[in-house]
């Protein structure tokens, strides 16, 4: 049967807003009248999605700030008491993500058509991942749909937070290595073949360091060309060790021992994992289902592996604490935390903290990290430049010498 989303008054002049069945749009309305109730709105569900229909894409992604945006609204209309089916439609028209309101368009009729909410996410995992799913599933069976929202909420916040904190501390160093990698590549392939004529003009005989400089810029001179295949070549090489399990791990366990990244990255890693299981354990997703989860989020192959055995161990009769320790790759207050939380009977707590904590050491390693590049990189590039102007500036030395002489 079709729906209509209302708006109305009742008789205290307090607005109403919610969904009504009918076979038409005048019995809606007479529906609603014979409740006393005075119509300002009323529109059909399927019209108000369909004359959008332009704004969707069957393709995309989900964004993290899209997640973030949707909870937030999500929760926020659950609380004042709209219906299931007027949330959907409202998430439909304030998003901006194409593919994304395609999702909750498809997600309503999945609703309308009777699936419960966490059933239709589950089917479009590419923008609700199993975690998100669980939630919304454990938020359903103990009909506290609003608190496992405010979760999710809290947890793409800080994700948030925590992603702008490592890109913010990138986006500098990034920057000055992009500049000087342009002007040390005009200076050997512009600057230094003109000296390099030059030199020949005057009979001077070339060192091998600039000989060598020389031979580097002709070579890019004439096949400059290529020059945009090696940074491309490299990205597509690290995506594919990327898609394979083990090349995955390999990369991670050396990024994880290079000096000052590997501190950081490792601290991402344990928030991200300790604030993870924390809100999927709290609200009540089983210890194996949640490390399962998991595994797949915390965004690192080397702990992910952690994780997995420690699931097994667990699923054979193990506590959670042994098995973090025996990694050797978790910092021992998760596995301590993890102990105190399975003798109290509240790991949830305990999890918590330890997030909190990982959470603030994150935003000390990206100061320390940016401290500590930015000096590194001028001195490495001042080094390069030095290189190029000595390898100049010898074989000029050496026709002031012969000028002098003559």
């Amino acid at each position: 049967m079709p729906s209509f989303a209302y708006v109305a008054k009742d008789r205290t002049g307090r607005t109403i807003k919610g969904v009504v069945d009918a076979p038409n749009q005048k019995e809606a309305a007479d529906k609603l009248r014979k409740d006393n109730l005075f119509i300002t709105s009323l529109v059909s569900t399927d019209k108000a999605v369909s004359g959008k229909k332009a704004l969707v894409s069957e393709k995309g992604r989900v964004t993290l700030k899209d997640k973030l945006f949707f909870t937030r609204q999500f929760n926020v209309m659950l609380r004042a008491g709209l219906s299931m089916i007027v949330i959907l439609n409202n998430l439909f028209s304030q998003g901006n993500n194409k593919f994304l309101k395609y999702v909750i368009n498809e997600i309503r009729k999945g609703v309308e058509g009777g699936e419960s909410l966490s059933v239709a996410m589950g089917r479009y995992p590419k923008a609700f991942d199993k975690m998100f799913v669980h939630m919304m599933e454990a938020g359903e069976a103990s009909g506290k749909l609003d608190v496992s929202l405010e979760r999710m909420s809290e947890y793409y916040q800080k994700e948030y937070e925590l992603r702008k904190k490592v890109t913010a501390a990138l986006v500098y160093p990034v920057i000055i290595t992009v500049v000087a990698v342009i002007v040390v590549t005009i200076l050997m392939i512009v600057v230094l073949p003109m000296f390099a004529q030059i030199f020949r003009d005057a009979g001077v005989q070339l060192p091998l360091i600039t000989q060598l400089l020389i031979n580097f810029g002709e070579f890019g001179k004439r096949f400059w060309f290529l020059l945009p295949l090696i940074p491309a070549l490299v990205f597509f090489v690290y995506r594919a060790m990327r898609a394979n399990p083990k090349g995955s791990e390999m990369l991670d366990k050396f990024w994880l021992k290079v000096p000052l990244i590997g501190d950081l990255l490792l601290k991402v890693a344990v928030s991200r994992f300790t604030r993870t299981f924390s809100t999927l354990l709290d609200s009540g997703v089983s210890l194996l289902q949640g490390l399962d989860i998991v595994e797949k989020v915390v965004g690192n192959a080397v702990l992910a592996k952690a994780i997995r055995d420690a699931a097994i161990s667990v699923n054979r009769g193990s506590g959670l604490a042994t098995p973090l320790e025996n990694s050797g790759i978790f910092p021992p207050m998760v596995s301590q935390m993890v102990a105190i939380g399975e003798e109290t009977g509240n790991i949830t707590a305990m999890l918590e903290q330890v997030s909190e904590y990982y959470d603030k050491e994150v935003g000390y390693a990206v100061e320390n990290l940016t401290t500590m590049i930015e000096p590194l990189i001028i001195v490495v590039l001042g080094g390069v430049v030095a290189f190029i102007v000595a390898a100049i500036m010898i074989p000029m030395f050496d026709m002031s010498s012969g000028a002098t002489l003559r």
